[in-house]
């Protein structure tokens, strides 16, 4: 068993001006779990996206954990 549930997933979709090597990073983040989304501009506003879109949907991790293997 892990300690892995989507209440911690995102799916992240990167627009086809990101480059990695230059630095440039543009695209759009998903919370899994809540379905709210937020673009970004820059790896700092991915992050960013990351901790403003978790703090916003929380979710009952005991709901998760009494379910098994979520």
């Amino acid at each position: 068993m892990n300690d892995y549930h989507h209440a911690g997933a995102f799916v992240v979709q990167f627009r086809t001006v990101t480059d990695f090597e230059c630095g440039r990073v543009e695209g759009r983040v998903e919370h899994v779990a809540s379905g709210q989304t937020a673009h970004f501009e820059s790896a700092t506003e991915l992050l960013e996206a990351f901790a403003r879109l978790s703090r916003s949907a929380p979710v009952d991790h005991k709901t998760f954990t009494a379910r098994g293997k979520a």
